[in-house]
């Protein structure tokens, strides 16, 4: 340590004259110093420069994906609002569509009878379950016994009929489509004033037991008779399709059409007293 004393004593004293000589005399060995040390400066500035921009960086990007998931969760505020939209608008052109089709079909029938179908008291309900299988069709709706809804009424569609309550209970009520094999509903046909019933099947729909002695012809409106039941005169049901029967056979037998796709449904109404 003594033996390196001189040296370090040395050194400081190069350094202060380095530091107080006059310019001119030392200026080659501070260029010298100068070039020694910018490179080494140089790199370290560019590396502090770097290190502070990745870490302003990272900052930025944790504040852009707070802002991300910022905008994720009000862009599915947005579609759960414009679907809630959506159904409230299609709820609106349904019944509309429902109450349109109902009036509209209830003056046709007044105009071609003498009976007035119209003044109904229709009440709304919901299709919330369904059953088609085979030949048993059935379908439940959101109201019951609260809703004054009674076994043996009759459920329609677009002015259509299109079932009837068979079973109820407080506050859901099973409803036995036409289209059912084992639904039968008192008919007429509109022009020729013939009788029949109405059956379901897996073939599609058809009016039976029509009298041998009646002309029919197709696109013929059918219409609820209100025989036997509580199922209103002049509820439409379809129009004629073809006469299917043998001239060998007592009554004539027709398919008719609906135009309802009853097993797209998610709304109807229950004709009431």
């Amino acid at each position: 340590m003594k033996k390196q004393r001189p040296l370090i004593i040395i050194a400081i004293l190069l350094i202060i004259g380095f530091l107080v000589w006059p310019s001119g005399v030392l200026r080659p060995v501070k260029n010298i110093f100068y070039l020694t040390v910018k490179p080494l400066a140089i790199a370290g500035n560019f590396t502090i420069n770097r290190v502070s921009l990745f870490f302003k960086n990272f900052t930025h990007l944790g504040q852009l994906a707070r802002e991300n998931q910022e905008l994720i969760k009000e862009n599915l505020d947005l579609q759960s609002q414009l679907s809630l939209l959506k159904e409230a608008q299609h709820e609106n052109e349904v019944l509309k569509k429902e109450l349109g089709f109902y009036q509209a079909n209830n003056a046709e029938s007044a105009d071609k009878t003498t009976k007035n179908p119209g003044n109904l008291k229709l009440l709304p309900a919901n299709i919330i379950g369904r059953s088609v299988t085979g030949y048993l069709r059935t379908i439940v709706i959101d109201r019951g016994k609260k809703d004054g809804v009674q076994t043996g009424q009759a459920i329609v569609s677009q002015g259509y009929l299109i079932g009837t309550v068979k079973e109820v209970l407080a506050d859901t009520s099973e409803v036995t489509l036409i289209t059912d094999y084992n639904s039968l509903v008192p008919v007429i046909l509109q022009d020729s004033r013939a009788t029949g019933l109405l059956r379901g099947g897996l073939s599609g729909l058809t009016v039976e037991d029509i009298p041998l002695n009646i002309t029919i012809n197709p696109g013929e409106p059918v219409i609820t008779s209100g025989l036997g039941g509580d199922i209103p005169f002049g509820i439409m049901v379809g129009k004629v399709g073809e006469v299917i029967s043998k001239k060998s056979e007592i009554f004539q037998k027709v398919t008719l059409n609906s135009p309802i796709q009853i097993y797209y449904l998610e709304f109807v109404f229950v004709v009431q007293p």
